[in-house]
């Protein structure tokens, strides 16, 4: 009996030993497509990777980007990366559990910003955004005015513009040609719509009492003796839809977020453990240093005492995940803090006392 036991737990343990080991997944390994840009120890750099990174950086930040000429600088991050990431898997850091835990962090928390940006492309829809604009009608009502200028050295060149404009000659050919302000002069004297608040005074008096189409002037809003002619070539009451239509994206994506979050807090079933709150204890990088030796006859110095922050959730509300925990820069703050998830304080560093006629510590 007893053999025939010791014969099956050796079987066990061979059939054991025949088994393929597992190898843990490689985190950050793509399938590389597109048109290869640069290669890197033989592995391609692509332009899908680099459109990939481009449309994880704010439109504003992309526009400047993409003007200044600057995108080369992308590709150039993606080398450098490329290079990181190799050696990061040469050293093994990957295994390691606290970097497991970063990169599980990481991808939850890309999964959670791809849902959100589903939910918003999905209800940004054109019948919500003429609601959002139409409630908010108000905000856009102010009386604007599309205006061009021609600047003149002396009032008598301005005179003598305006006679010609009042003859039928052409604004902006003449503002092209004969107007000294070299911000407009070669778009025609062009300033776009002004409110009343853009233009003040004695020139937004006569720009807004003057009928579309008239010129106005020549006027000398500085004092220079020189002449100033306006051409007010549309005016309108409020700000179209169209020129505000960013605008009210953002409003909504940020109503459309808080929106959702409510809907799948109401849906999920959360139980709090505590009502304390989770704390993460960051020591003071100066605390970490090793401490010179002092000179004989000097009192050491005292150590700053440790930051410590507290992250709260609310039991009433569902936890934002231990990304905001150890990621706080990979999940998005104000999204958390918009939906009354999250709350940040950080706790007073604590008073220092010294014996009467003694000054603190140097």
């Amino acid at each position: 009996m007893i053999h025939s036991r010791f014969l099956s737990v050796i079987a066990l343990v061979a059939v054991a030993a025949c088994q393929p080991k597992v190898e843990e997944p490689v985190p950050g390994q793509l399938t590389p497509t597109g048109t290869t840009l640069v290669t890197v120890n033989g592995q391609p750099i692509t332009q899908d990777m680099v459109d990939a990174t481009l449309a994880q950086i704010p439109p504003q930040m992309r526009e400047q980007l993409e003007q200044s000429g600057r995108l080369d600088q992308l590709q150039e991050q993606l080398v450098i990366g490329e290079l990181l990431y190799r050696e990061g898997l040469k050293r093994e850091l990957h295994k390691k559990d606290s970097h497991k835990m970063a990169l599980a962090l990481s991808a939850r928390n890309t999964l959670a910003d791809a849902v959100l940006d589903s939910v918003v492309e999905e209800r940004t829809t054109p019948e919500r955004i003429q609601k959002w604009y139409d409630d908010h009608a108000v905000q856009f009502a102010k009386p604007q005015a599309n205006v061009r200028v021609m600047v003149l050295e002396t009032l008598d060149q301005a005179n003598e513009v305006k006679a010609l404009l009042d003859g039928g000659a052409d604004f902006a050919k003449l503002a092209q040609e004969r107007s000294k302000d070299a911000r407009t002069a070669s778009k025609g004297g062009e300033l776009g719509w002004m409110s009343k608040t853009d233009l003040r005074g004695e020139m937004g008096e006569a720009i807004f009492g003057a009928e579309k189409g008239a010129v106005v002037g020549p006027l000398d809003p500085g004092g220079s003796g020189g002449g100033v002619l306006f051409k007010v070539d549309d005016k309108r009451e409020s700000v179209p839809l169209s020129e505000v239509e960013d605008q009210i994206r953002t409003s909504l994506q940020q109503e459309i977020v808080q929106e959702y979050i409510e809907e799948v807090k109401t849906g999920a079933t959360i139980v709090a453990a505590g009502a304390t709150g989770a704390t993460v204890t960051l020591p003071d990088p100066a605390a970490r240093r090793r401490a010179p030796r002092r000179p004989v006859g000097r009192r050491p110095r005292r150590r700053p005492p440790r930051v410590r922050r507290r992250v709260l959730i609310d039991p009433g509300l569902p936890s934002p995940g231990p990304g905001c925990l150890v990621g706080l820069r990979s999940c998005h703050l104000p999204r958390l803090l918009a939906a009354g998830s999250l709350r940040l304080w950080r706790t007073p560093r604590p008073a220092q006392h010294h014996a009467p006629g003694r000054g603190p510590a140097r």
